[in-house]
């Protein structure tokens, strides 16, 4: 009969060593061969900053008068501009004071009783109520 030979655990390492140390033979000649390559290429290049060329201003008097006249323009408008906001905040102080009047006017008319506003926003006025000028002093 045939029997079984089992191995040392020495035996079972050393094809494994003997693979290990091929494989990394294979890898240190392939490194090897792409660092000469890099060190002997004479097909190279250096890097090197991109240089542009400075763009050419071309200034010329025509080009500087448009300029100005562009810049006085813009000027003239934001004169204008501002005056237009000053009237509008002219205009909404005036329609504030306005506001101001009218409510004046109708809490003194609720305090005289001629008219009354419900939670609703509805409004009543009373008839027949005669108005005291009393209600409507410091009014002017």
């Amino acid at each position: 009969m045939h029997t079984k030979r089992t191995l040392s655990p020495t035996q079972k390492s050393l094809p494994a060593l003997f693979a290990a140390l091929t494989m990394a033979t294979f890898i240190f000649i392939a490194v090897l061969a792409i660092g000469l390559n890099a060190v002997f290429n004479q097909n190279t290049t250096t890097a090197s900053p991109a240089v542009q060329p400075a763009p050419q201003v071309v200034v010329t008097k025509t080009s500087i008068r448009d300029l100005q006249a562009a810049i006085s323009q813009y000027q003239e408008r934001e004169l204008q501009y501002q005056s237009e906001l000053q009237q509008a905040a002219d205009q909404i102080n005036q329609v504030n004071q306005q506001n101001l009047q009218y409510q004046n006017l109708i809490q003194n008319l609720q305090n005289a009783g001629v008219i009354q506003i419900t939670a609703d926003g509805r409004l009543l006025i009373s008839n027949n109520q005669p108005i005291r000028a009393e209600h409507f002093e410091g009014d002017d």
